[in-house]
C-alpha cells in the first residue's frame, strides 16, 4: 500500500480517534508516537480531531503504533481487515474447487462486515463473489444483480478498482443471451480504459469483446480485438487477468481456424490457472482444447480431452461449463459414429440444464439432437429440432451460430429433396451475416 494516498474507502476524518485509542492501549504517550519526525503537539492536534495526518503521515504513526496503515485508515479492529482479504481469496478458491457452501458463507460474512464499517471497497468485492457464485450455478440474472451492486459501491472511482464488477456484469449479460447489451458495455468501459491509461483493464476488455463480436459473425472485428489485445499483454501484472484475456481470445483464432496460435494462448492460460489453483478454470481451458482438436478433425484428441474436462467441471460442480463440455463431447461421439452415447450425452445434458437457463446452451443442445435425429433417419424430429436450435439462436443474436446452423439445415433440405426450402433456409443464414 502506497504512503502517498490512502486506500480506497479510508475513513481518514476518523484516523485520529484510531491512534488515541490505539496509542491509549499500548501505553505509549504522545512524546513517544511523535518520535523525530513530529511534535507532540502536532499528535495531539490529530487525536482531537482539528487535523488529519497526510497517508506519509499515518503510514509514520502506524508503524510507531505496531499496526498498518490500513488498520489506521478503517472501522475495523487491528487485522480484521486483513483477515477478510485472505478469506475472499479463500473463498474464491473454494469456488473454483466446487464448495459452493464454503464461498457463498465466506463472500456473505464479508459483506456484512465490510457494510457494517463503510467499506465499500471489501463490500464489492464481497458482492462480486456472490455473483461469480451465481454465474457458477447458471443464474445469470442473480449473478448480474450483484456485480450491479457492486459497481454502484465503487461508483467514481478508477476503472482498475471496478474492472472486476463490470468484467463480471458483462460476462451474465452475455450468459443470458444478452450479446448486444454485452458488448455495448464492454466498449463504453474500453474508450475509458484507453482514455485513462489503464493497460490491465484495456487488455481484459479488449479480450472481453471477442466472443461477443464471433456470435454476431463479426470474425474481423474479433480477430482485430484480439490482436489488439495481444500487442499489449505483455505489460498486464495480473495472472488471472491474463489468463482470462487469453481464454476469451483462443475463440476467434479457432473460428479462423489459427489453431496454432489459439493452442499456444490456451497453454498460457492453463499454466496461469494452474498456478492460481482455479480448478474450474482449468477445466474450461480443456474443454476449449477440445474443442479446437474436434476443428481439426482429431476427434480422438478432442475425445479426450473433452472427457478430461467434463470430469473437472462434474468435480468442481460447474454446471453450465460441463453441459457444454458434455455437448461437445456428444456432437465428437456422433462424428465418430457413436450415435447412441451421443444422444445419451444430449439427454443428460438437457437434465443438468433443467437447474438454470441458457437459451444459447438449449439451442446448441436442439442442433446435436437434429443431427442425431438425421442420422438415425427420424427426419421429422431432425426438421423440429433445426427449427427450434434457429429460433433460438436468432432470438440471442447469434449470428455465426444461425449461418452455421442454417448451412447444416440446407444441406439436409437438399438430401430430403426440398431444393427450394434449402435455398430459403441458406438465405435467412447469409441475411444474418450481411453487414450494414
Amino acid at each position: 500500500m502506497s504512503d502517498d494516498a490512502f486506500p480506497l474507502g479510508a475513513d481518514a476524518a476518523g484516523i485520529g480517534s484510531r491512534i488515541l485509542r490505539l496509542r491509549t492501549q499500548k501505553g505509549a504517550t504522545q512524546t513517544h508516537l511523535a518520535g523525530d519526525a513530529f511534535t507532540r503537539a502536532y499528535v495531539s492536534s490529530i487525536e482531537g480531531g482539528k487535523r488529519t495526518p497526510s497517508p506519509r503521515a499515518s503510514a509514520y504513526f502506524a508503524g510507531r503504533l505496531g499496526v498498518t496503515l490500513e488498520d489506521l485508515c478503517y472501522r475495523y479492529e487491528p487485522g480484521r481487515r486483513q483477515a477478510l482479504r485472505d478469506a475472499i481469496a479463500e473463498a474464491r478458491l473454494a469456488l473454483s474447487r466446487g464448495d459452493v457452501a464454503q464461498a457463498s458463507e465466506t463472500y456473505s460474512d464479508v459483506i456484512s462486515a465490510a457494510d457494517l464499517h463503510q467499506d465499500p471497497e471489501f463490500g464489492a468485492a464481497g458482492r462480486c463473489g456472490l455473483g461469480f457464485l451465481a454465474r457458477h450455478q447458471g443464474d445469470p440474472d442473480r449473478a448480474l444483480d450483484a456485480f450491479a451492486q457492486a459497481e454502484a459501491l465503487l461508483t467514481g472511482q478508477p476503472l482498475s478498482s471496478r474492472l472486476q464488477a463490470v468484467m463480471g456484469r458483462m460476462g451474465a449479460l452475455f450468459a443470458s443471451g444478452a450479446i448486444n447489451d454485452a458488448l455495448a458495455l464492454a466498449e463504453d468501459h474500453l474508450r475509458e480504459a484507453r482514455r485513462t491509461g489503464q493497460t490491465a483493464a484495456e487488455f481484459a476488455l479488449r479480450a472481453a469483446t471477442v466472443l461477443p463480436h464471433v456470435e454476431r459473425g463479426d470474425l474481423d472485428q474479433a480477430a482485430a480485438s484480439a490482436d489488439a489485445a495481444l500487442e499489449i499483454a505483455s505489460h498486464v501484472r495480473d495472472p488471472e487477468i491474463l489468463a482470462q484475456g487469453y481464454y476469451h481470445i483462443n475463440r476467434v483464432l479457432a473460428a479462423q481456424a489459427r489453431y496454432d496460435e489459439a493452442e499456444q494462448v490456451l497453454t498460457r492460460a492453463v499454466a496461469l490457472y494452474e498456478h492460481l489453483r482455479l480448478r474450474t478454470e482449468v477445466g474450461m481451458c480443456h474443454f476449449a482444447r477440445g474443442f479446437l482438436s474436434a476443428r481439426r478433425e482429431d476427434l480422438a484428441e478432442a475425445e479426450d480431452r473433452l472427457r478430461l474436462a467434463a470430469s473437472i467441471l462434474a468435480e468442481t460442480r460447474a454446471l453450465p461449463r460441463l453441459v457444454n463440455a458434455r455437448a461437445e463431447l456428444a456432437e465428437v461421439l456422433r462424428r465418430l459414429g457413436r450415435t447412441a452415447e451421443a444422444a445419451e450425452l444430449v439427454d443428460d445434458c438437457r437434465a443438468l440444464a433443467l437447474e438454470y437457463r441458457d437459451p444459447e446452451q438449449a439451442a446448441e443442445l436442439d442442433r446435436i439432437d437434429a443431427r442425431i435425429a438425421a442420422d438415425v433417419g427420424d427426419d421429422t424430429a431432425a426438421e423440429r429440432l433445426f427449427r427450434a436450435a434457429l429460433d433460438r439462436y436468432e432470438h440471442v443474436g447469434a449470428v455465426l451460430e444461425v449461418a452455421l446452423t442454417c448451412r447444416l439445415f440446407g444441406d439436409r433440405l437438399i438430401k430430403w429433396g426440398r431444393t427450394q426450402e434449402a435455398a430459403e433456409i441458406y438465405r435467412r443464414g447469409l441475411t444474418g451475416l450481411e453487414r450494414p
